[in-house]
């Protein structure tokens, strides 16, 4: 049985997306275990409600898990590639989310190492994702970008939360909606690829 996890989350249904979301199309199809050199990971697959407060209440209990890494998945339905996001921001959360409930600030306070940080307007991920997207772009065909507009609605409410509690092991991944051009079963090979460059770059970094 693998002793460490790795943990891929994707969004249900919400406002544009109500009878599919493809980012947890394309997750769920994801194997339960993820080989990586001599060791077997757990792959742990976990489906968001699109509400601020399944959020508040998923992220403790994934990062309780001690995952070596945790990558997040949402759909975004105007682009053609996949994205590797490089960071989120603290404040512009406005909008309802699909319970039509809205957060009481739209400024997010934070936990971690950057809580005390004043005038801290974004968090970045430490994994390099500009490696990532050039080296997926060489060795398959699915075009991979890097971004640094993960938005402020909840794919940014979730990235920021995770990046508060390890930037080292966290990244967020914006996928196109099912068939624009992507299958589920193509959108789900680039994450599956992704999520081993990334335990590439923390064995490179003896973060494993």
């Amino acid at each position: 049985m693998p002793e460490k996890i790795v943990i891929v989350t994707g969004f249900g249904p919400f406002a544009g997306h109500e009878e599919r979301n493809a980012s947890w199309e394309a997750v769920n199809l994801l194997p339960d275990v993820f080989p990586f050199g001599k060791q077997s990971y757990e792959l742990r697959k976990f489906n968001v409600p699109v509400a601020y407060d399944e959020v508040d209440r998923i992220v403790p209990h994934i990062w309780s898990l001690k995952p070596t890494l945790v990558v997040h998945v949402g759909v975004h339905g105007s682009i053609d590639t996949i994205n590797l996001e490089q960071c989120s921001y603290t404040s512009g959360y406005c909008r309802s989310d699909f319970a039509k409930r809205c957060l009481p600030c739209d400024k997010i306070t934070l936990h971690g190492k950057s809580a005390g940080v004043d005038g801290c307007t974004k968090l970045t991920t430490n994994l390099n994702t500009e490696l990532i997207a050039k080296e997926l772009n060489l060795e398959t065909n699915v075009k991979c970008c890097c971004s640094t507009e993960v938005g402020n609605y909840l794919c940014g409410y979730i990235y920021l939360k995770s990046l508060d509690v390890d930037p080292d092991r966290t990244l967020f991944i914006h996928v196109p909606k099912v068939n624009e051009p992507y299958s589920s079963e193509q959108t789900m090979a680039a994450v599956y690829n992704v999520v081993g460059k990334c335990l590439e770059q923390l064995a490179a970094e003896k973060k494993l």
